[in-house]
């Protein structure tokens, strides 16, 4: 598995070497979401090509069907791989850890999940994007820590599409 997630990076870091140099003379801050299980976000492009999304949700226990509040944290990294004046579509290789997230022998357990998407993100206005993506995602399976397998297929529909409001 790490072995993979090297190649990927490396591939994509080759794909960012060869774009024409970004426009902006500096970072771009936006505040909204990609991943509907932590809501809370931003995101910052370094350059029109490279940014990285950050975000934190938060189930409570007297709400859902779990025993205990669980705390999600999720991190992905943006490559724009092509560009246009209002749309640019996207590699995002992405991390979500989830504390107390499944049940082993009777014990919580965290869960670590990577996802690997595709998207779009549209410029509606200057500051204002949507954006949607898809891909797999892999995560821990059963009690072990050690065991990986592709959990889902994962698509944002139409009432899980990301926003970003840029302020920069």
């Amino acid at each position: 598995m790490k072995k993979l997630l090297a190649i990927t990076l490396f591939a994509l870091l080759m794909v960012v070497d060869v774009m024409p140099q970004p426009k902006a003379d500096g970072p771009t801050f936006g505040l909204g979401w990609y991943s509907t299980s932590a809501p809370i976000g931003g995101r910052i492009f370094f350059n029109r090509i490279v940014g990285v999304d950050l975000g934190l949700g938060y189930a409570d226990k007297n709400y859902s069907s779990i025993d205990k509040s669980r705390l999600h944290v999720n991190i992905g990294a943006i490559f724009n791989v092509y560009m246009t004046n209002e749309v640019n579509f996207f590699v995002r290789p992405g991390l979500e850890y989830q504390t107390d997230a499944r049940t082993v022998n009777g014990e919580s357990k965290s869960k670590m999940i990577v996802t690997a998407d595709l998207g779009a993100e549209w410029f509606v206005t200057k500051n204002f994007s949507l954006s949607v993506g898809h891909g797999l995602q892999f995560e821990q399976l059963g009690g072990t820590e050690d065991k990986w397998g592709v959990s889902a297929l994962r698509a944002l529909s139409f009432n899980n599409v990301g926003f970003h409001f840029y302020f920069n």
